[in-house]
């Protein structure tokens, strides 16, 4: 390890390396309403504009650890916590960056960074923090937790409690609400929900929605308020055509204290994905955004999901999404994804390779390329290139 690193953060090292081996070896059988799961994996990201340039670096050690408590037939409980421990000249490249490791919305503080020095953070981020009673047809659950209402892959519209960013690729699990959540399921095709949650500035936001099966489609509808400050409704469908998935979902976000006059937001995002025989799977998807104002998704907060809004996803006007990906062979998997947007010129390539090196382990390595096409923007051209390593247990 770099002799530079501060005693804390070798420290911190250490206790990332063998807390889940400690805990993977407890006896399962003494408790086996407990499961226990989760990873730890490695990741070197750099950053640069030209090749011949400086680069930015940043190496992340990633451990997460899952916990659910089956109570009895009727109670669940959950809890699941991230740890990071980040080092790199990332930190004197953009000041404050570690700042951006504490952002937590939600009504009580659950993320920290227990070490901040000059030279990297360890952070540790509790971000599912749940309770669950089930009866009958009847469920709730209460405390931090998902809230996913999307159908699209890339854009999601109707995520209104918990947004994310697709750029965000090492957070699979995407974050959290502090929320209650009521769920009834009239039959097994058919589910009525209502959800409330509360941010870090006091603000609720709450909504119902109403999903069914027709026409072999999932269709939803659902309406309510987001932030206290947007009346909100929209809907989404899930099916098939011609073989291949397609699925879509639209929001229309108004400002209540205008209710009467027609400045709204208007957010819509519409997915197909088909795969071949050979395993060659396509996707297509299409964004519009009609927010009036455009996100700066370039800085590095906006790469992270804990900034997103459904309100305002993505870049205004229309925005294309294109992928593929191929199995090459049971173990080595290849994808090419892009992303256009004509209203400001911006193009991702987004290029990505997966090899499983054995059980539960894997090396991948990501790409996002970002070029502007623009005559009369600066250069904002940028290259994030990663490489990881991730062991499940």
């Amino acid at each position: 390890m770099n002799k530079r690193w501060p005693y804390k953060l070798k420290r911190g090292f250490l206790l990332l390396a063998f807390t889940p081996l400690l805990l993977y070896s407890q006896d399962s059988d003494q408790q086996s309403s407990l499961v226990f799961n989760g990873y730890v994996k490695d990741m070197q990201t750099c950053i640069f504009q030209n090749i011949q340039d400086n680069w930015t670096y940043e190496n992340l050690i990633h451990n997460r650890l899952n916990f659910k408590w089956l109570i009895s037939p009727s109670f669940t409980a959950s809890l699941e916590l991230r740890n990071r421990l980040v080092v790199g000249n990332i930190f004197s490249v953009y000041p404050g960056y570690d700042q951006t490791f504490e952002v937590d919305h939600g009504i009580v503080n659950l993320t920290k960074n227990l070490i901040d020095e000059k030279y990297g953070l360890l952070n540790t981020d509790i971000d599912r923090l749940w309770l669950q009673y089930t009866t009958g047809n009847f469920q709730i659950t209460a405390g931090r937790q998902r809230i996913n209402w999307g159908q699209t892959f890339v854009w999601n519209p109707n995520d209104i409690f918990n947004s994310y960013s697709y750029f965000d690729f090492d957070y699979e699990e995407k974050p959290g609400s502090d929320a209650v959540r009521l769920q009834y399921f009239p039959s097994p095709t058919s589910d009525l929900e209502f959800a409330v949650k509360e941010n870090d500035q006091k603000k609720a936001t709450f909504a119902g929605l109403y999903r069914f099966n027709k026409w072999n489609y999932d269709i939803q509808f659902l309406g309510g308020m987001m932030n206290q400050s947007d009346l909100v409704i929209g809907s989404g469908w899930s099916g098939q055509i011609g073989g291949g998935g397609f699925r879509g979902e639209a929001t229309y976000f108004h400002r209540a204290k205008n209710a009467k006059d027609t400045t709204g937001t208007f957010v819509a995002s519409i997915e197909y994905d088909y795969t071949f025989k050979n395993s060659l799977a396509l996707q297509f998807e299409t964004l519009y955004n009609g927010a009036h104002t455009s996100t700066n998704l370039f800085s590095l907060s906006q790469l992270n999901s804990s900034n997103m809004s459904a309100e305002n996803l993505f870049l205004l006007g229309s925005s294309f999404f294109c992928s593929l990906s191929y199995p090459f062979t049971p173990l080595i998997n290849a994808s090419l994804a892009g992303i256009e947007n004509m209203n400001y010129q911006w193009f991702f390539l987004i290029p990505s390779i997966t090899i499983s090196l054995k059980e539960n382990l894997e090396l991948s390595f990501t790409a996002q390329i970002l070029r502007n096409a623009g005559q009369n923007e600066p250069d904002q051209n940028v290259n994030l290139v990663y490489a990881r390593l991730k062991k499940s247990f």
